[in-house]
């Protein structure tokens, strides 16, 4: 048991990079966005709170729920999160928290955002970041402070434009070889072209990696179950998915699939008061 947790622990210092993200990313959250190829910048809801804080805005009651993903089916690559926002009368406070990884190596997060819409058109979003990482054995610490933050922008009813940026000030995440946290710019678009299908698409650019581009579509079968599929350059090839309305309850199931390492289950649980 000791000899396989010391070879994922080689795995992911090796691999990280390529396949799962390194020290300081932002990572995509929800099964919502997985099950559309992480298309997210153009979307609003609960997982806004990770994925563009300008989306946060649009909540009209106070929200809460959890995320959990179990990357290539490893459960050292396990990434757990929940979110919570409460709207105001001048705008909607959003709190987060996300943990990657295992003993030997994980990654923590915890975010507060603060969103305001400008009249009907235009939102912004805000967030502090403060960023925790451990490595095991005589590696230490790691933690850094940053901020993120997004707009979103609806042209018309059909169609709604987001931009979120996440560490503009390029954070130092270790003194080692200066070692900093990326700067990911995404830009992208949600777009309903009936009152059934809404399809979405976005590049990103982590000024370490070559763009990627993420697109998905979203059917309503019906207003409480929608069908969503997705195809991205990046890291999933392919991903696909549904969400069920409950009440007040929200469930989304999702799981991408990459040609080398396999399928990446994801489930969320949201719960609106």
């Amino acid at each position: 048991m000791q000899n396989k947790s010391n070879l994922i622990f080689i795995v992911i210092l090796f691999f990280i990079p390529v396949f799962v993200m390194a020290g300081g990313d932002n990572r995509p959250t929800g099964s919502r966005s997985a099950a559309l190829g992480n298309a997210s910048v153009g979307l609003s809801d609960l997982w806004s709170a990770f994925n563009n804080q300008a989306g946060l805005a649009h909540i009209e009651s106070i929200t809460a729920g959890v995320y959990y993903e179990n990357r290539f089916t490893l459960k050292e690559l396990g990434y757990k999160a929940a979110a919570v926002a409460y709207p105001l009368k001048t705008g909607t406070i959003g709190l987060s928290f996300n943990h990657f990884g295992y003993s030997a190596y994980n990654e923590s997060k915890i975010g507060l955002a603060y969103a305001q819409g400008f009249g009907k058109y235009l939102s912004f979003g805000l967030q502090l970041d403060y960023n925790m990482a451990r490595l095991a054995e005589n590696y230490g610490n790691r933690n850094f402070i940053t901020f993120e933050a997004g707009v979103m922008a609806n042209i018309t009813k059909e169609l709604s434009l987001g931009v979120h940026v996440y560490n503009p000030i390029s954070a130092k995440f270790s003194e080692y070889n200066d070692e900093r946290a990326p700067v990911i710019f995404r830009v992208g678009a949600a777009y309903s072209i009936s009152e059934k299908i809404t399809l979405v698409a976005e590049t990103e650019k982590n000024i370490d990696t070559e763009a990627s581009v993420n697109a998905g579509l979203e059917y309503k079968i019906m207003p409480t179950i929608h069908l969503r599929g997705g195809v991205s350059t990046g890291v999933s090839a392919f991903s696909f998915g549904a969400g069920f309305w409950l009440g007040d309850f929200t469930i989304d199931i999702s799981t991408s699939y990459h040609n080398v390492l396999g399928y990446t289950p994801q489930a969320a649980l949201s719960y609106k008061f």
